[in-house]
């Protein structure tokens, strides 16, 4: 990669996934803060705080803390909540004394297909504190892990 500066804005990544799931169920596992604990980060990291609001100007705001006991915290906020169809976040690398690493917008769709609901994620971000570039670098191995999780998560039974 190039040099990053802070200010730059870095290319997408893209995910898709197919779960065996309804659209709905898959939609729901963002909507709260107990479920996002269950699945929202990489192996290796537990959530052990998480602020959910699924509403436009809502808050989600994650903990990720890694095996070492590094808490990592990524604060933002709901922009657009279509139920069934589309998440917009726009989240917050922060680092430690608030130190904003980098601003992640993401956006995720979910749609009908054969074996149940595809689900993209697509996320740009753009880079404040080129300190972070490690982890943006990290996302998609990250979010491959994440949608790992979210898929064990959809096959355990549901309240």
């Amino acid at each position: 990669m190039a040099q990053v500066t802070e200010g730059q804005t870095l290319p997408e990544i893209r995910l898709s996934r197919s779960f065996p799931a309804r659209r709905a169920t898959v939609f729901k596992a963002w909507s709260s803060a107990d479920q996002v604990k269950r699945w929202f980060c990489p192996a290796g990291f537990s959530i052990p705080e998480a602020k959910v609001q699924m509403r436009v100007g809502g808050a989600f705001e994650v903990c990720m803390r890694s095996a070492e006991g590094v808490d990592y915290w990524t604060r933002g906020r709901f922009t657009e909540v279509a139920p069934f169809d589309r998440l917009v976040i726009e989240m917050d690398a922060i680092g430690e004394g608030d130190r904003r690493f980098f601003t992640a917008h993401t956006v995720v769709t979910f749609a009908e297909d054969p074996t149940g609901t595809r689900m993209e994620v697509v996320q740009t971000y753009t880079m404040h504190d080129v300190a972070g570039l490690p982890m943006v670098q990290g996302a998609p191995q990250g979010w491959v892990q994440t949608l790992d999780r979210l898929q064990a998560e959809l096959a355990r039974p549901q309240d």
